[in-house]
């Protein structure tokens, strides 16, 4: 249904090639089979891909998940509209993060009025500590394990989102998704020094959180 909406606001005609292996081309080579072909089915492996990192993201700006799900829309609309105009710069995951956290901010101003919402106001302060310290949750298929790794989730995901914005959404982009400093930097137009500044004092912030939290459980 997103991905219909998104076309059709594109108004794009559709062109759809079925001798691609597409789930093994690169990202830029899929932009380039939409913005030159029309391909659908290079768009859709697009959605596939980015799909659920655009909504986590944008989850993590608006803090509501209907209003995440009204960015992830209005984002593939905006691919629609305007992936012509990626020249490949950057990495195209880079460049879509970019579209994404500026359509969460855009749509968060809309919803509350005039109010400016920006990631500008921390000053630089030099980290050298970048290396990230969230660790992969048990597999264990047991039933019991998996109940305690839910509930850790949990915990996490709330410790997060008490995070201040400019801290969570650094968080959201270095530590979830895997992306690296600089590109970070790329997406949220901050300067190198100041992405390791943020994700230093997330990481600090969120340390205490669960740790304040644990000595609460165990008392």
């Amino acid at each position: 249904m997103l991905l219909e909406r998104a076309i059709e606001t594109g108004n794009k005609t559709n062109y759809l090639s079925t001798n691609l292996d597409y789930s093994n081309i690169a990202d830029e080579k899929l932009a380039a089979l939409y913005v030159d072909r029309n391909d659908d089915n290079a768009f859709n492996e697009l959605v596939n891909r980015f799909g659920d990192k655009i909504y986590r993201l944008a989850m993590r700006i608006t803090k509501s998940p209907e209003s995440a799900e009204e960015v992830l829309q209005r984002v593939f609309v905006k691919l629609v509209e305007k992936l012509s105009l990626f020249r490949g710069d950057s990495k195209l995951s880079t460049w879509i993060y970019t579209v994404s956290s500026n359509e969460a901010f855009r749509y968060l101003r809309e919803r509350n009025g005039s109010r400016e919402y920006s990631l500008d106001e921390l000053s630089d302060k030099n980290s050298d500590n970048t290396s990230g310290w969230l660790q992969p949750m048990d597999t264990n298929p047991d039933p019991e394990n998996n109940a305690i790794n839910s509930e850790l989730l949990e915990i996490l995901d709330k410790a997060i989102n008490e995070l201040q914005e400019e801290y969570r959404i650094v968080f959201q982009l270095r530590d979830v998704e895997g992306l690296s400093n600089i590109e970070v930097s790329e997406i949220l137009g901050l300067s190198l020094p100041a992405v390791k500044s943020r994700i230093l004092r997330a990481r600090t912030q969120l340390k205490e959180k669960l740790s304040r939290r644990i000595k609460q459980d165990m008392v």
